[in-house]
């Protein structure tokens, strides 16, 4: 083969490859693409040659389940789209998203469902599937590796697929376990918002595992994958959310007690132009210590959750705030303060917020900053532990709109000043 004909011709395919990808890149303000769409039809035009498909009618059960979910998303992307559901009369016990808002679910699977919750579970789980985009994650993900294979001939032209084969392998093949904890993360957060049983995710797996001997559930199981650890993360986020909601529910009923160190005094002079502020005040207990200015004032609040070690909250004319230190070492699932990061971000960004995220370099501890903006305020919160420990200090900061490069300073020294006892 003539050498400037075999370069001429990777270059010419890498070219292309790159330019269907900033076509995906330019549709991503879309809910849907236009590339989603046709491959979700394809898909669909495929499976109705295969078995009887109808769309679900609006006195079906499943019909106003997902009419309920669907008014809770609150990711801006998604909030205004339709999703579909589909029913497929065959003995399958399976059920997957197929793009553009279509979600399809066998026979065989809803004669597995016992209750309302269990049906909002498997729905919500396929809209997260959607609302995360792991569809077009995974396309561009495998046009990357494609790019790879091209730059070293790992294939020949025989070998190239279309971008809808790519995406049909990648719904008969299954999405990542990443992306399945992803879409169970979100399909419990959903059903809150919902008002149904998130215990209703669980039970949905507990039936799953416990027909796991029936060979119609290979198929759900290729697609589905769920192991025990699937089902303990599960139950400990679901825990961790339902507590939430309860120190939510008893901070707004004013049960929480605040009792200010007698150190400390409200902020003087707020009003006048400041001058450099030290860290003059010193706050210990039973596991950190930092320094903090003078003008702040921390109050104590009593902790709902037994792994919460200290709550405090800080008052200052410049910010609103607080911060937590939790125990993480019984935990499997968000046991360190980079996992709890990671879902703090995916939470605000569901939230519709604008996030920045950032890790800050230390010697001795791991420090992860989220800058959030949401209705024009502006919060900060940091993500703190000793180098790959478990645990959690959480410092939450909502800063006035005044003197914000100022306020920001401060912070950052007294994360200089943090030590875990």
């Amino acid at each position: 083969m003539d050498k400037n004909n075999f370069v001429s011709r990777n270059i010419f395919s890498i070219t292309i490859i790159l330019i269907l990808l900033l076509v995906i890149s330019s549709a991503s303000g879309l809910a849907f693409s236009d590339y989603e769409k046709n491959v979700a039809e394809q898909l669909y035009n495929d499976l109705d040659q295969k078995y009887v498909i109808t769309e679900f009618k609006p006195e079906t059960t499943e019909y106003q389940t997902l009419k309920r979910l669907e008014a809770n998303i609150i990711n801006k992307k998604f909030r205004n789209e339709k999703f579909k559901l589909h029913h497929i009369d065959d003995k399958l016990i399976n059920a997957y998203y197929i793009g553009n808002g279509n979600i399809m679910i066998f026979e065989g699977l809803l004669q597995q469902l016992k209750t309302e919750d269990q049906l909002a579970a498997l729905i919500a789980h396929e809209m997260g599937h959607a609302v995360k985009e792991h569809l077009t994650e995974d396309l561009q993900r495998n046009m990357s590796l494609s790019i790879l294979n091209l730059l070293f001939n790992h294939f020949t032209e025989n070998e190239y697929q279309t971008m809808t084969n790519i995406a049909q392998n990648l719904i008969a093949n299954g999405y990542s376990r990443e992306q399945e904890q992803e879409s169970d993360i979100y399909a419990v957060d959903l059903m809150m918002r919902s008002i149904y049983d998130p215990e209703g995710l669980i039970e949905l797996m507990k039936i799953f595992k416990e027909n796991s001997h029936n060979l119609k559930l290979l198929e759900f199981t290729q697609t589905h994958p769920i192991p025990e650890s699937r089902i303990k993360y599960l139950n400990e986020y679901i825990a961790k959310k339902k507590s939430q909601e309860t120190a939510e529910n008893v901070e707004d009923s004013g049960a929480n007690s605040k009792t200010e160190l007698s150190q400390n005094k409200p902020a003087e002079n707020a009003g006048t132009e400041r001058k450099a502020v030290n860290l003059n005040q010193n706050f210990q207990g039973k596991k950190i210590k930092f320094s903090y200015p003078k003008s702040w004032t921390l109050k104590k609040v009593d902790a709902v959750k037994k792994e919460v070690k200290l709550k405090y909250q800080i008052e200052a004319a410049e910010l609103q705030g607080g911060f937590v230190l939790e125990d993480l070492s019984q935990k499997s699932f968000m046991e360190t303060a980079r996992k709890q990061f990671i879902y703090a971000s995916i939470a605000a960004e569901e939230a519709g917020a604008e996030v920045k995220k950032n890790t800050i370099e230390d010697n001795r501890l791991d420090i992860y900053q989220l800058e959030v903006i949401e209705d024009d305020q502006l919060r900060l919160e940091y993500f703190i532990s000793q180098k790959n420990a478990q645990q959690l200090l959480h410092f939450t900061f909502e800063l006035n709109n005044k003197n914000q490069a100022e306020t920001r300073n401060l912070i950052r020294k007294l994360l200089k000043t943090i030590k875990f006892l």
